[in-house]
């Protein structure tokens, strides 16, 4: 569903949330402990881009100072 100024698209669904992250549940749930915004409406899961964008954007403006091993 595109939004009405051009910019963005409502995700419906847990699954329609972590195709466009391309992640897994279990990284999906860790966002979400991290505030990711993101709001079950009638036991549906429902995002739009432009905030899980502006959400990624602000938790990554700061990076951390020890880069962990093994990390992709």
């Amino acid at each position: 569903m595109s939004g009405s100024n051009g910019h963005g698209r409502l995700l419906i669904g847990r699954k329609a949330i972590t195709g466009y992250l391309q992640i897994g549940d279990p990284m999906f749930y860790e966002f979400i402990k991290l505030g990711m915004p993101a709001r079950v409406i009638n036991n549906r899961w429902y995002a739009h881009t432009d905030n899980i964008d502006l959400f990624f954007k602000q938790i990554t403006i700061k990076g951390t100072r020890e880069a962990p091993e093994g990390a992709e």
